[in-house]
């Protein structure tokens, strides 16, 4: 009687997690219709120190344009943006082309506060390069929306397929903000 009890919640247990969806993984979230990568990044000092930081740190990167400043922080575009598969332990057979030779583009928006500041990217798209079928073995562009190589359902669900490759977007994201990943020029 108490096993067939068990039995049943662990039942129902499975039954309604097979029905949650999954719109939230590793930083990113389906939010109307489009996908969002948002992180916040601890950073010694005041907003002004914080924002000196920052300006150099989206200074030296080489995927940031049209930053243009606001009371909150920054807004801007990412272009050519790239994954450093071999960085985080991928390799070209593990991880599908759109990453490994793929370029990104898409929009951030900085947001600046005593302590800490907070990226959110979205709006991003692919650009990659894949074989074609027939025997001249030539290769053609393929171009899309992140939200639709990564989920399912119209967008509203993550494929579980893609989960690791998310994850691999996220770290790449993580660390590309990050003030560790500042290139300081000192000018002698």
């Amino acid at each position: 009687m108490i096993a067939r009890g068990v039995m049943l919640m662990l039942l129902f247990s499975f039954a309604s997690a097979g029905a949650q969806e999954l719109t939230m993984y590793d930083k990113f979230e389906i939010k109307e219709n489009e996908l969002i990568w948002q992180h916040i990044y601890a950073c010694p000092g005041s907003a002004d120190s914080v924002r000196a930081m920052v300006v150099q740190m989206l200074k030296s990167k080489f995927y940031t344009f049209n930053v243009i400043r606001n009371e909150l922080g920054y807004n801007g575009e990412l272009r050519h943006y790239k994954v450093n598969c071999k960085k985080y332990g991928r390799s070209y057979f593990n991880t599908p082309r759109i990453y490994c030779d793929g370029e990104w583009t898409g929009k951030f928006i900085l947001e600046i506060k005593d302590h800490a500041y907070r990226v959110t990217v979205y709006a991003l798209y692919y650009e990659s390069v894949k074989p074609n079928a027939d025997y001249l073995r030539t290769e053609r562009v393929i171009k899309g929306r992140y939200l639709d190589a990564v989920t399912k359902h119209k967008g509203t669900v993550f494929q579980k397929k893609e989960l690791h490759n998310l994850s691999l977007m996220s770290f790449s994201l993580k660390e590309e903000f990050g003030l560790e990943s500042t290139v300081y020029i000192n000018k002698n």
